[in-house]
């Protein structure tokens, strides 16, 4: 079923020299890249911030239900020596996470966008979701069945919370509080299950002030924006040491990471409206 004869095929076609390169295209279907990328696209995308909310509501929402799915098949990766490269993993390896993250945050985009009916947008995402996967059947983190059913599960949540949620961000992040509090219980509270509760929790106290946020008034403002929320950012992830094994405080956490990425432009333009308008007409 997970398919090791031909995931042994990937590896031994890869060349160790491509590691580097191998390892920055697995990193969108990761958390950090495609949290980095959704946060940038809402806060610069002021017209379009609701549908970027939407999108970020399904990857929440996405989450918990992969983890209760690995937790309760509970199949190991594959063995050390199928490494690429050292590499520290953790988890269980089926299905691919990668690969379903892949599937739910970029086609989560094209729902979002209304995008479904054009080819490119969809042989966009299809290019994005098959490198990720084949990234990490050759890092040797995964077997190709593992990434096959990742990218078929992916589909197959992405429409069903598509079609429960119907477009509203405060149903999307209920369904993702609902679907989390079981996600802990299986995994024993790991860090992946506590960002989907606090991120759950984030979304459903901020995500009701997208409608409401200021529009960009310049081009300026929207670099000011997205470095000054983007530092932020960056410093609450860096909490995360701080914090280390409190589980109440990283769901604390997780939570006001994505309250400030709704947030954000709200206090940013409150910020700039003592600066002279003329500094950012330009």
């Amino acid at each position: 079923m997970r398919l090791e004869d031909q995931s042994a095929v990937v590896r031994d076609a890869v060349s160790p020299e491509l590691a580097d390169a191998i390892l920055l295209v697995t990193a969108l279907g990761g958390t950090t890249v495609p949290m980095a990328l959704l946060g940038t696209l809402f806060w610069l995308a002021s017209a379009h911030r609701r549908r970027v909310a939407l999108a970020i509501g399904y990857a929440i929402a996405g989450l918990p239900l992969l983890l209760a799915v690995k937790a309760i098949l509970a199949l190991p990766r594959p063995p050390e020596e199928a490494l690429l490269v050292p590499l520290e993993v953790e988890g269980y390896g089926f299905p691919s996470g990668h690969a379903f993250a892949a599937v739910v945050v970029y086609g989560g985009l094209v729902v979002a966008f209304d995008r479904i009916r054009d080819w490119r947008a969809l042989a966009a995402v299809a290019v994005v979701v098959g490198l990720v996967s084949l990234s990490r059947v050759a890092l040797g983190v995964h077997y190709l069945g593992d990434v096959v059913v990742g990218i078929a599960l992916g589909i197959v949540v992405l429409a069903s919370v598509v079609r429960l949620t119907r477009a509203d961000p405060t149903r999307i992040f209920l369904l993702a509080l609902v679907v989390s509090i079981p996600a802990v219980a299986l995994t024993g509270g790991s860090d992946d299950a506590l960002l989907g509760l606090g991120g759950a929790i984030g979304g459903l106290l901020a995500g009701r002030s997208v409608d409401q946020l200021p529009a960009l008034r310049s081009p300026l403002e929207g670099v000011v924006l997205v470095g000054v929320a983007g530092s932020v950012t960056v410093a609450i992830r860096a909490l995360e040491s701080v914090v280390g094994s409190a589980r109440p405080g990283l769901v604390a956490l997780y939570a006001v990471l994505v309250a400030w990425i709704f947030l954000a432009p709200a206090v940013v333009a409150r910020g700039l409206d003592a600066v002279p308008e003329r500094w950012l007409a330009g």
